[in-house]
């Protein structure tokens, strides 16, 4: 029971910790760097948009058509797996379990897609796609 309520916290709070430093940009500062390129023809912001400075890669080169321009994106995000320190420690049977680096983390790569509306070739608005933006 011991172990089991310690493994949930550890869970708990590793998800917390995932979630809060996988990204260096909040949604409001991505979404206004997003919007600043409102108002300008879709060459000018395939030319000055950086989605690396935002914490996404291109995952597509974008499409553009009359109507809109797309991006396709992921945002790689590193999830910590709930490993107890010392699991010796734990009174539930003292039984070492080896951890090597790579199996205390493992990676994900969330997907979305960034629209700019267009309007004679000028973008009037930009919105996503996926929960992942």
């Amino acid at each position: 029971m011991k172990f089991t309520l310690i493994l949930g916290c550890c869970t708990v709070f590793s998800l917390l910790t995932a979630c809060t430093t996988t990204s260096t940009t909040t949604a409001m500062q991505r979404d206004a760097y997003l919007q600043q390129f409102i108002g300008q023809t879709s060459q000018s912001i395939q030319a000055k948009l950086d989605l690396t400075r935002i914490g996404y890669q291109l995952m597509l080169a974008p499409v553009a058509n009359d109507q809109t321009l797309t991006y396709t994106v992921i945002r790689p995000v590193t999830i910590p797996v709930p490993m107890a320190q010392n699991p010796a420690d734990i009174d539930a049977g003292h039984i070492p379990i080896q951890v090597t680096p790579r199996a205390q983390s493992y990676d994900v790569n969330l997907q979305c897609k960034i629209i700019y509306r267009l309007e004679h070739n000028i973008a009037t608005s930009v919105h996503y796609t996926g929960n992942t933006c």
